[in-house]
């Protein structure tokens, strides 16, 4: 078993910032990920959808160009380059929260599934760590509450 001050399990929006504050403060912690580092923001919610969102608020203005007194011509969407740039700036997100959470001083990254052994020890494959402080800051799964007429909504 190996022993920490804190564990971090998953990498979404908190648990980076968290970590480096930790092992700022000169505690040994345990970074846990299962996926993605990163979360849903970084590699499939807020920064994809915003990157598309870009390119089709870039695509409206420019065939609105004559509302604003130039031409442009006609407007082709190449989907394929659209998703090539989507995929690069996640993946260069994605890329930095790993790169940044495996370079921490005083960090240690675990890849894997994490699940409690105990009230203070969690295992990731064959490994068994423990800590007096364990944050969990994993997603969620949405959940559609049974109430009568919210499929009508």
């Amino acid at each position: 078993m190996t022993d920490y001050d804190a564990i971090v399990i998953g990498t979404g929006q908190s648990g980076p910032a968290l970590a480096r504050r930790l092992t700022g403060a000169g505690q040994r912690v345990a970074i846990i990920e299962r996926g993605r580092f990163g979360g849903t923001c970084i590699n499939t919610g807020c920064t994809p959808t915003k990157t598309l969102v870009a390119s089709a608020y870039a695509i409206h203005t420019a065939r609105r160009g004559a509302d604003y007194g130039f031409s442009t011509g006609d407007i082709k969407v190449d989907m394929k380059r659209i998703k090539a740039r989507k995929d690069e700036v996640a993946g260069a997100s994605n890329r930095g929260v790993e790169r940044s959470m495996k370079t921490l001083k005083n960090g240690t990254v675990y890849e894997g599934h994490a699940h409690f052994t105990g009230p203070h020890q969690v295992a990731v494959g064959s490994e068994t760590l423990s800590a007096d402080k364990i944050f969990i800051n994993v997603g969620g799964r949405e959940s559609i509450p049974k109430i009568p007429g919210i499929d009508k909504v």
